[in-house]
């Protein structure tokens, strides 16, 4: 079971009545104002920065559960009293998926996964009731069927929820610290924290297939491994924070490909978080010091990075999650936030543990066809680039100062 706010939901002829007894019905003919006024262009953040041409746009961000469930109507207070709209705050984020319209958000801080309905404006809590409750979600897997996978470090446990969003099945095994978790066809890959290895499950009976990686330094091998992720082909990368690299393996568990080390130039990592990749073998990397992610072929190739400190809208404050989805029904939930000129192709979702932005949406795309820099130039943010390419450029060396209660990424319990 699952705990919902939904908005109100009253027949229309129910609404209509009322409106009549209340004398309250808008005027229908003669009484509108039809000279509205200039909508002038909303200020938009791309990157790469100006002038170069842009690739990627930020679209909106999610803070609380009123950002998605409507404030209630004149009609709604007339019918169920003027009690407090109930607001549940999105706190810590972490790992971050989106599925069939919903943002599923693994909150350290609330033990649950937040659900963030965009289609029908609710949100529900998964995870707060069940045989297991969690306690420190970490990261979450959606299957293509709708079941779903959430790593809790603490309880030492992967916890199975079937499409409806019911507890079904616990995988766990004693010193079990799993932190990540991705799916490819019928198996669970899972990042074990503590044992320093990858474990690959039955994703049905949770049974352990085959161990990837062993506990050292060298490439193949793992300090900590955060995150993961599967491409098309069923190759696994997986990040690991405190060697600072990422790690590709092929299905076999072979070593394919090892790529960054410690390092404030672009390519590289100081504080890597959770990672993604895209239909198109795209791979990406949050790392919570640039406060940014860095985008790269399936070489290891940096390709670009989009986000950085400040105020300026999309600006990311410790980002740790990432998911991206290119479902059309998922785009169009989005595409009055896109610019004009703009030609979206995939949405990716970031997660930030402070300030109010903390989901991020932002879109990978290029300009539409006949379109230039000219036509977005009059919106165009000035964003920073935040972190050095290497190549002596003016981008900025420094890295931002990172929050002082931030548990970093080698501390217990919290990866």
């Amino acid at each position: 079971m699952t705990h919902s706010k939904p908005i109100s939901a009253i027949p229309n002829s129910l609404r209509l009545m009322v409106w009549l007894l209340c004398g309250i019905v808008p005027c229908v003919s003669g009484c509108s104002n039809n000279t509205q006024p200039q909508e002038q262009p909303k200020a938009v953040s791309f990157w790469p920065p100006s002038p170069d041409e842009p690739r990627l746009q930020y679209l909106t961000s999610f803070e609380k559960s009123s950002d998605v469930e409507p404030p209630k109507s004149s009609l709604d207070r007339i019918i169920t009293g003027n009690d407090p709209q109930e607001v549940l705050p999105i706190s810590k984020p972490y790992g971050v998926k989106m599925w069939q319209g919903k943002i599923y958000i693994c909150d350290l801080k609330q033990h649950a996964v937040i659900i963030l309905d965009l289609r029908n404006h609710v949100t529900r809590v998964l995870g707060i009731t069940g045989n297991l409750h969690l306690d420190t979600p970490t990261d979450i897997a959606i299957a293509p069927d709708g079941t779903k996978y959430v790593s809790d470090m603490a309880r030492g446990a992967v916890v199975v929820f079937n499409p409806a969003d019911q507890q079904i099945a616990v995988f766990t095994h004693p010193n079990f610290k799993p932190v990540g978790v991705a799916i490819f066809n019928d198996e669970l890959a899972v990042a074990d924290f503590q044992a320093q290895r990858v474990e690959v499950l039955d994703r049905a009976s949770g049974q352990s297939r085959r161990i990837v990686g062993s506990a050292g330094m060298d490439d193949g091998q793992f300090v900590r491994p955060l995150s993961l992720t599967y491409d098309a082909q069923g190759n696994l990368y997986v990040c690991d924070v405190f060697k600072c690299r990422v790690q590709k393996f092929d299905r076999e568990g072979k070593l394919v490909k090892a790529f960054g080390t410690i390092n404030a130039t672009a390519g590289n990592f100081v504080r890597p978080k959770h990672i993604a990749v895209d239909a198109d073998g795209i791979l990406y990397v949050v790392d919570a010091a640039f406060q940014n992610v860095q985008l790269f072929d399936a070489s290891g190739r940096t390709l670009t990075f989009f986000g950085s400190a400040g105020l300026h809208p999309g600006a990311m404050q410790l980002p740790a999650g990432i998911c991206v989805t290119d479902d059309p029904q998922n785009l169009a939930l989005f595409k009055d936030q896109v610019h004009p000129a703009f030609e979206a192709q995939r949405l990716i979702l970031v997660t930030n543990q402070f300030g109010r932005a903390k989901v991020g949406v932002y879109a990978l795309g290029k300009l539409k066809p006949g379109k230039t820099i000219s036509d977005i130039a009059q919106s165009r943010n000035a964003v920073p680039s935040g972190m050095d390419t290497g190549t002596g450029t003016t981008r900025p060396t420094t890295l931002p100062a990172l929050p002082p209660d931030d548990a970093g990424p080698h501390a217990a319990p919290h990866p």
